[in-house]
């Protein structure tokens, strides 16, 4: 069965790449949930460490692979819906496992993050998008998303993945990001959502200095918010590109 396009689908070619993954992934006796198992290459080796995996497949045709799988591994189950479609909910923690395709990776990263069920993410994403989810200031990838996914997440580079790994090959390589959720976080949970939205409103226009989006975004006197940049020795032209996560968690406390 060839690959479909409307589902993005590249599958693993390389058994190296297939176990860098599964050992990163640190799922020993743990619940996995893979996206988009494919042909179940990777799928095959979660199931021989984890206590349990449960595999979303939105292509059907691909249950002549994964229906094997499931009757050579009681603690495999196939499910053959969208993994964005699920409200998917557990007393347990589930670490998050896939290859993911590259249209719907910022969907299912914000799910991953918004979803308290589940511990880890080990994904393979486009390049571009996994080194902007682990830039750091003064980098021109580094934006709104890779502060909140530093806040929320001690979040590493696993290993770049060449186009040439997959089949069919894409137009662009990868890279596997590993994120793990961080327990213990600087802002107290009911201000979260508002340190968040602080966050955005930063970087609304990334060309503008971080005083002029702050003025706009909180209806404030520029020059209060300039006093507060010099009482904290930044300057008044700083942009918030050039703002480390402590920066942002600190001036958050001070202005909202």
């Amino acid at each position: 069965m060839d690959p479909k396009k409307k589902f993005g689908q590249n599958f693993i070619t390389d058994t190296n790449l297939i176990n860098k993954i599964v050992s990163s992934s640190k799922i020993n006796d743990k619940n996995v949930i893979e996206v988009g198992p494919g042909r179940g290459a990777l799928t095959k080796e979660l199931a021989k460490r984890a206590k349990k995996v449960i595999a979303y497949e939105i292509d059907k045709d691909l249950m002549m692979y994964l229906d094997e799988l499931v009757e050579e591994n009681d603690n495999l189950e196939v499910i053959y819906e969208d993994f964005l479609s699920i409200d998917f909910e557990s007393d347990k923690k589930w670490e998050l496992i896939g290859n993911l395709p590259y249209y719907i990776t910022t969907p299912i990263l914000f799910k991953f993050l918004e979803n308290n069920v589940y511990n880890s993410a080990t994904i393979m994403v486009q390049k571009e998008v996994g080194e902007r989810l682990i830039s750091k200031p003064n980098s021109k990838k580094y934006n709104a998303l890779s502060v909140i996914v530093q806040y929320l997440t001690n979040v590493e580079r696993v290993v770049n993945v060449s186009k040439k790994l997959f089949f069919p090959v894409p137009k662009v390589d990868s890279v596997v990001i590993r994120l793990e959720k961080k327990n213990n976080r600087e802002i107290p949970l009911e201000k979260e959502p508002e340190f968040l939205k602080f966050v955005k409103a930063c970087f609304t226009q990334k060309r503008k200095t971080l005083a002029n989006n702050l003025t706009e975004s909180y209806n404030q006197n520029k020059e209060t918010i300039n006093a507060l940049l010099r009482e904290n020795q930044f300057s008044e032209s700083i942009r918030a590109e050039q703002l480390s996560l402590g920066d942002f968690i600190n001036l958050f406390n001070q202005i909202v």
